[in-house]
């Protein structure tokens, strides 16, 4: 019990510091944290936005998609972190979708298949940027460490939309 007792103490100490700032440069203190949040590119999530115009991003967004599917840029998968090839991107937005629909009258259930190619016709991004405060001086600046193009996910059951999700990303340091 002795020998727990300087650890201990060194644990409650650390528990009673309080944040540190991220950087100091001189003698301003830069705070950092890291953002994600989505930008619609044909107003699909806020229809009720009439003035807002991601319009000329999306010419953008097609050039990404083709620098990664030409190897130009690189496409980490969005959970693992691996490294994708231009096969498997293409896969994840070029695929046949099978959709189960029952007749609410009769029971009778179909199936229809869908070919979805999200290669040019996709919803918007996800951001992931890292914002620097700068107290001193009221700064906020921002740095693009990934993007990853959205894409719609469909329930198997109806074909309803379900929601959106981020294909894979593409980082920058």
């Amino acid at each position: 019990m002795k020998k727990l007792i300087p650890f201990i103490l060194i644990g409650l100490a650390a528990c009673n510091q309080a944040e540190k700032p991220a950087a100091t440069i001189g003698t301003e203190v830069v705070r950092t944290k890291t953002m994600e949040y989505a930008v619609d590119l044909n107003s699909v999530f806020h229809q009720d936005l009439n003035d807002e115009d991601f319009s000329d991003v999306s010419p953008l967004t097609s050039q990404l998609i083709a620098d990664v599917l030409s190897g130009k840029l690189k496409a980490y998968d969005r959970s693992s972190d691996e490294v994708l090839s231009a096969e498997q991107v293409k896969s994840m937005l070029q695929f046949t979708d099978t959709v189960w629909f029952e007749e609410e009258e009769t029971g009778d259930k179909s199936i229809e298949i869908f070919e979805r190619d999200y290669t040019k016709d996709f919803y918007g991004l996800t951001f992931r940027e890292q914002w620097s405060y700068d107290a001193e001086g009221s700064i906020i600046d921002r740095k693009v460490l990934g993007l990853a193009p959205r894409i719609p996910v469909y329930s198997s059951q109806g074909g309803d939309l379900r929601g959106f999700t981020s294909a894979f990303w593409v980082k920058y340091d």
